[in-house]
């Protein structure tokens, strides 16, 4: 019961149910707890954002990283590989020089010595039709000055009959002038049906005395 204390209104009564202030008290918990629950969400998506944001930028970190080591194992393999041409070219190319300097060592050895000469000479096919060949003369002392004179090629038939070798411009005798050394390189034709399995050599001068003679084996086989 309200009363007014100047008297000047009329008494109210009020009535309080047990129930209402139940509904009451309720009612402000859950207000409180929706509350709580929205203010705590938005706080965890405001704290997963800088989270999402700096897992994406190490990301991308280690992505451009991943690309930059890639780059660099490429770079590494492109210049192991140019470095191991060079090398080999640089073994090549020394290859060549040990080789071209112990034929030299041998020509001057062979100068020491008198008249001519063959210090090496080789023979293959190129093909079924031409043989090709390489020669190294030497003329040994300083006397005479120079030796001229011609070089014939033949072989021997299966029925034991001497064949001339055809050179590139269809003659039979390769000239040579010679004051130290010389090297007679290029190809001979061969028009018989058989195969030789080696080349006689024959050194004539320029008078057509026989200086010397060499059998040299064919290598390699008719293509």
């Amino acid at each position: 019961m309200l009363l007014d204390s100047h008297g000047g209104k009329q008494t109210r009564n009020i009535k309080i149910r047990p129930i209402s202030i139940i509904l009451i008290f309720l009612g402000t918990f859950l207000i409180a707890f929706i509350l709580g629950q929205r203010l705590s969400f938005g706080n965890n998506i405001a704290s997963l954002v800088p989270q999402h944001i700096q897992l994406q930028r190490h990301y991308d970190q280690l992505r451009g990283e991943l690309a930059e080591a890639n780059a660099l194992n490429d770079l590494k393999d492109q210049q192991l590989e140019s470095m191991k041409q060079e090398l080999l070219g640089q073994q090549s190319t020394t290859g060549e020089l040990t080789q071209r300097l112990r034929m030299f060592e041998s020509i001057l050895e062979a100068r020491k010595g008198s008249g001519l000469q063959m210090l090496s000479a080789d023979a293959k096919w190129a093909d079924k039709e031409n043989i090709q060949y390489n020669l190294t003369l030497v003329k040994g002392g300083n006397y005479p000055r120079y030796i001229s004179g011609k070089i014939q090629m033949t072989a021997q038939s299966p029925e034991s009959e001497t064949v001339e070798i055809k050179l590139e411009n269809q003659k039979t005798e390769l000239p040579f002038r010679i004051e130290t050394h010389t090297f007679l390189r290029g190809s001979a034709k061969w028009e018989q049906e058989w195969r030789p399995e080696k080349i006689l050599l024959t050194v004539f001068n320029y008078r057509g005395k026989e200086l010397l003679q060499t059998e040299i084996l064919l290598e390699g086989a008719p293509q």
